[in-house]
C-alpha cells in the first residue's frame, strides 16, 4: 500500500457514482512523503518533469465499491509544478499547453503571501510563549526572595496580558489565542 501524498483541491471533485464531493486526492506519484500539495506548488519528488499522470479517484462516501470501474483522473505536471487535476484527458492536455508566465507569477505570489502569514503567526505564538516563560521565571525569583526587575511601564508591555496571567491554564489560553488556520502547505 505504501504512503500517500495529498493533493488539496481548490474546487472539490464530485464522485460520478454517488455525487459526494472530495476536497482532496491521494496519490503515489509524488514520492510518497506524506506531503500536501495544491495547484502551483513544486512537486520535487514526482517521477515526471512535465506531463500528465493517470490517477484513480477514491470516494470516501461510496468507497468505489467496484474498484475496477473507479473513475480515473488526470494530474497535470509542468516543469515539476502541479498545474491541475482534471476528469477529462483533453482538458488536462489543454491545461498543460496553456501554462504561462501569469500563472507562474500568481502561484509565486500566493506562496509568498502564505509564507508571510505563517511567519507572522509563528512569531506571534513564539512571542506569547516567550513572555509567559519570562513571567514564570520572574514569579519563581520573586517566590525565592530575589528582587524582581523594575516594574517600568515598558516592562509591563512585554509581560503576558491579564487573560493569560489569570487563566486557569495559561498555555491553553495562549493556544486558544493562536488557533490553527489550516494545515501547513509545504512551508
Amino acid at each position: 500500500m505504501g504512503m500517500f501524498d495529498t493533493i488539496k483541491l481548490a474546487e472539490p471533485l464530485v464522485c460520478p457514482a454517488c455525487g459526494h464531493e472530495e476536497s482532496t486526492l491521494q496519490t503515489h506519484h509524488f514520492g510518497e512523503t506524506l506531503d500536501t500539495y495544491r495547484v502551483g506548488m513544486i512537486v520535487p519528488d514526482c517521477s515526471v518533469l512535465t506531463g500528465i499522470l493517470l490517477e484513480t479517484s477514491w470516494c470516501s462516501a461510496c468507497h468505489n465499491a467496484d474498484m475496477e470501474a473507479a473513475p480515473q483522473l488526470y494530474v497535470v505536471i509542468w516543469h515539476s509544478i502541479l498545474v491541475a487535476v482534471e476528469w477529462k484527458r483533453e482538458e488536462a492536455e489543454r491545461k498543460l499547453a496553456a501554462v504561462d508566465r501569469l500563472d507562474l507569477i500568481e502561484w509565486v505570489d500566493q506562496m509568498q503571501r502564505e509564507a508571510s502569514t505563517w511567519r507572522r503567526n509563528y512569531h506571534a505564538l513564539r512571542s506569547d510563549l516567550a513572555r509567559w516563560r519570562e513571567y514564570q521565571d520572574e514569579q519563581k525569583r520573586s517566590a525565592a526572595g530575589q528582587a524582581p526587575p523594575t516594574n517600568s511601564p515598558l516592562r509591563k508591555l512585554f509581560m503576558p496580558d491579564d487573560a493569560i496571567r489569570h487563566a486557569a491554564d495559561p498555555l491553553a489560553a495562549i493556544l486558544e489565542r493562536h488557533p490553527p488556520d489550516d494545515e501547513p502547505e509545504g512551508f
